[in-house]
């Protein structure tokens, strides 16, 4: 759809966007991306993603992606005045997204029974570690703590067996891809059937259905684990690293070629997937040899020719330097203008690219559109005004672009 005069398919939806860290802007992001309008409402200090590890003023790596396509209104929900015009915006939109604890919104009046009564059609979102009630309902929860506590941690140990964290936001990205799906389930219902929807979403849920087939699997084994097929994993070359996947026994006779062992596809140890199995560690031995006699160049170059499955290893600079990817538009460099340099924005599969939001392609400022919004919502210039005054709400702050180290 880049560059496409088509309208995109949420175009005419509003969405309130409550949420903080990633999991629920996230969710925030995909809709935009999609066409709707998204509000941004944050605390006047910003949402505490925006200084989250290295950051420079209020932008963080997670800010800058997750909340572009996006306009803030920073409003402090501890004043009266604010909770009432935070209600206001929520009234008036078609989607609310909220990533507070338990108890929160509703402690604030912004909870779903009582937009529901203002507006019975809206769709509310609620993003939560350990979902909205139970023992654990009011643990704080973080992508690393959900990591550990739905087992996802057990997956990757290190040398010594101990379980490590994977080193990626794997948990939030993942659960705001499922929050996204059950909102625009929830569209879909509302254009068939006029009604609402309230959605529980939490980190802990998402993150078990991340994991759906190792869980099966791990029943399936009766806590023994198996391997799918042999050779398969990451091998270590001269100079770098590639993985290989080889399933079929007609894979492996090509793969045996391609390592100039053809003896081994005869072999009775390792001529059918059970016998590669059943003797993988010492098979995996000698195919570890081997690999370790080439660069990785040869050895893709050796593996392509058998049609095997495989890929080098690549480090984030070689992935970035990948001009392929941005000519298949998977990837743009983007210029954010309170940053010293163009960053680079992986581009969401299916719409526009990232550079086609136009002027919502950076991730604003905290405040930014407050004054645009409220006057675009009905607000009087006068209400407006004495709302900034008392620090209700915050217009766009001054920056210092001075760089920072995590907090």
């Amino acid at each position: 759809m880049t560059g496409s005069t088509e309208p995109r398919p949420l175009e005419g939806l509003r969405v309130a966007d409550f949420a903080s860290g990633i999991a629920g802007p996230h969710v925030g992001l995909l809709l935009a991306h999609h066409g709707a309008e998204v509000i941004k409402i944050e605390p006047p200090e910003g949402d505490w993603s925006r200084v989250l590890g290295c950051h420079v003023d209020e932008f963080s790596p997670f800010s800058v992606y997750y909340n572009r396509g996006k306009r803030s209104v920073a409003i402090d929900l501890k004043s009266a005045q604010g909770r009432e015009a935070a209600l206001e915006i929520a009234r008036q939109s078609d989607i609310v997204i909220e990533s507070f604890r338990p108890g929160v919104m509703k402690r604030l009046a912004l909870d779903y029974e009582r937009l529901k009564n203002l507006r019975p059609d809206i769709v509310y979102l609620s993003m939560s570690g350990f979902g909205q009630d139970g023992p654990n309902a009011q643990l704080p929860a973080t992508d690393t703590v959900i990591q550990g506590y739905s087992g996802l941690m057990s997956l990757n140990s290190d040398a010594e067996g101990a379980p490590q964290r994977f080193p990626a936001i794997i948990i939030d990205v993942v659960s705001g891809l499922y929050g996204f799906q059950a909102v625009m389930g929830a569209i879909v219902a509302r254009l068939r059937w006029g009604r609402g929807a309230y959605l529980d979403c939490s980190l802990l849920q998402s993150g078990l259905a991340l994991q759906a087939p190792s869980l099966v699997k791990h029943r399936f084994e009766r806590g023994q684990p198996t391997v799918m097929y042999v050779p398969l994993g990451v091998l270590q070359t001269q100079d770098s690293h590639v993985s290989i996947s080889v399933n079929r026994d007609a894979h492996f006779v090509a793969f045996c070629r391609a390592i100039e062992r053809p003896e081994l596809a005869e072999h009775p140890d390792y001529a059918t997937l059970e016998a590669r199995i059943r003797n993988e560690k010492v098979l995996m031995r000698l195919i570890r040899d081997e690999f370790r006699l080439r660069t990785t160049d040869e050895w893709v170059a050796r593996l392509q020719a058998e049609g095997i499955l495989h890929a080098r290893i690549r480090s984030y600079d070689e992935v970035l330097e990948d001009q392929e990817l941005q000519r298949a538009g998977m990837l743009d460099w983007l210029q954010h203008s309170a940053l010293p340099e163009a960053l680079p924005i992986p581009n969401i599969p299916i719409g526009p690219r990232a550079g086609d939001y136009g002027a919502l392609r950076e991730c604003p400022r905290v405040g930014q559109h407050s004054r645009e919004v409220l006057t675009e919502l009905g607000f009087e210039p006068a209400r407006i005004q004495r709302l900034l005054d008392s620090g209700a709400v915050l217009s766009q702050r001054r920056l210092s672009a001075t760089p920072s180290n995590s907090h």
